[in-house]
């Protein structure tokens, strides 16, 4: 797949970490009601019905792209609680949840309970809907004694959504590449690309790891990682300087002509950095760092 890096950017925008009770992926103050669906794995009693449907005509209406989780009612069984809840949101398009993750606080926010749930049985929601469902939480599900939770107390429950990762990358050096490092130094960017932290599903990554200064320029080594599940070409790399003041020095758009990183790899490349585009006079280079041009479309 050939992709310029500043579609790559501006998709990655949109991976999102979410925790507590709403997800927001823009900022328009656009607001937008509901309608309740009721699944058809689940036959509900037609007065039960009419409990959630006053419940969800409760709600606050949502702005755009938000998931949303109320709580409506917990009781206790003699294996843990069970927690009824209504979740609905206002994306433009189907929703279908694989896994979530719940947790359920009292009042004063104390955690009681937290579980994954397989959210498969629960289906697919149509755009701007909400979906009532009930969840066990069991006994080892709970982060306090069962006694300390009283049956029908008050409550709320909030998601806690886990970004997936991507940690093993395999590091692909080219001819020049394999050709110019010795076994040592070899092994220490394998050694390095081990030890970075892990980068989100569909995002690109780079890191500085070599910094040499000379009276024309400065030469830095960088690794880029791809943890997109394809193969990406990158055409121009968008890279600022800064030093060890945090100050930026230079930020340049590097041309790499047809530069491909298959899918969790992680490839080295040099750039040199012209001392006349500098835009600070004698930057302290004691310590320094770099990072990719934010880009929007």
């Amino acid at each position: 797949m050939k992709i310029w890096l500043s579609v790559l950017l501006c998709y990655t925008k949109y991976i999102f970490l979410l925790k507590g009770r709403t997800l927001r992926m823009t900022n328009l103050t656009k607001t937008y009601k509901t309608e309740i669906d009721f699944s058809t794995d689940w036959e509900i009693p037609a007065q039960e019905k009419y409990i959630y449907q006053f419940f969800h005509q409760q709600l606050e209406d949502l702005e755009a792209n938000q998931l949303h989780v109320h709580g409506v009612k917990l009781y206790k069984v003699d294996a843990g609680i069970v927690v009824t809840a209504i979740l609905r949101h206002s994306l433009p398009k189907k929703l279908l949840l694989e896994q979530v993750v719940l947790i359920v606080k009292d009042k004063e926010g104390k955690e009681l309970a937290k579980k994954q749930f397989d959210m498969q049985l629960f289906g697919e929601l149509e755009p701007c809907t909400a979906r009532p469902w009930k969840f066990l939480f069991e006994e080892a599900d709970l982060l306090v004694s069962h006694d300390e939770i009283e049956n029908e107390m008050d409550f709320e429950m909030v998601f806690e959504y886990y970004e997936k990762v991507v940690k093993d990358f395999e590091l692909y050096l080219d001819e020049n590449w394999s050709n110019g490092l010795t076994e040592d130094q070899k092994g220490y960017v394998h050694n390095l690309v081990s030890s970075l932290e892990p980068i989100k599903v569909n995002e690109i990554s780079i890191v500085g790891f070599h910094f040499h200064e000379t009276d024309d320029a400065v030469n830095v080594y960088i690794i880029i990682r791809n943890a997109f599940s394809q193969a990406l070409t990158i055409e121009n790399l968008p890279i600022q300087l800064f030093d060890a003041a945090g100050d930026l020095v230079c930020k340049l758009g590097f041309p790499i002509g047809q530069f491909q990183i298959d899918s969790k790899q992680a490839r080295p490349i040099s750039l040199s950095f012209s001392k006349e585009v500098f835009m600070k006079e004698n930057p302290d280079f004691s310590s320094w760092k770099i990072e990719m041009i934010p880009q929007t479309l």
